[in-house]
């Protein structure tokens, strides 16, 4: 990345890799569950996240095409840059280098459900940011799709968090 700098296609790319780490813990945690209601709610939402990806994937790919007919004055404030940066490296949801050891963690379907309602206000706060700093209308568009598809698993994972709470994993 030069100078520390995000632009649209680089946001994108973290979005991509923040769905696809969602993916693999609902997934990795579906598998754990011993409950088929809890079971099939992980591998919705780990499809969801699946389909997020596969949505921002799409529009890089629409967006790396024109990249080169553009100029640099798309990057953004290098402080802004410095927040993005920070927050997509150490938020959301674990990386797949320490996602083993967050599954191992796992006394209960109570802490999956706290671990992905946390990542679920971090990718919330994040793509806010991103809505905000975004070039292009159909990045902004995307943020903004998946803005609020991401504040309805934050919900459906509060109401969740509530029915399971004293439920085995």
């Amino acid at each position: 990345m030069a100078q520390n700098n995000f632009n649209d296609l680089e946001a994108l790319e973290i979005a991509i890799q923040i769905e696809n780490r969602g993916h693999t813990f609902y997934s990795k945690a579906a598998h754990l569950a011993t409950s088929d209601g809890v079971r099939e709610m992980l591998e919705k939402l780990a499809e969801q996240e699946l389909d997020h990806a596969s949505a921002f994937q799409k529009i890089y790919n629409e967006l790396s095409q024109r990249k080169d007919s553009l100029d640099d004055t798309y990057l953004y404030d290098p402080e802004v840059s410095a927040y993005l940066k920070a927050m997509a490296e150490s938020t959301i949801f674990p990386s797949d280098d320490y996602l083993n050891e967050f599954i191992d963690g796992l006394k209960d379907i109570s802490d999956v459900l706290k671990i992905g309602i946390q990542a679920e206000k971090d990718s919330i706060l994040f793509y806010a940011e991103m809505i905000i700093n975004a070039r292009y209308v159909e990045a902004k568009e995307a943020f903004r799709r998946l803005l609020k598809e991401e504040k309805k698993h934050l919900i459906d994972l509060q109401r969740s968090l509530d029915e399971y709470k004293s439920k085995p994993l």
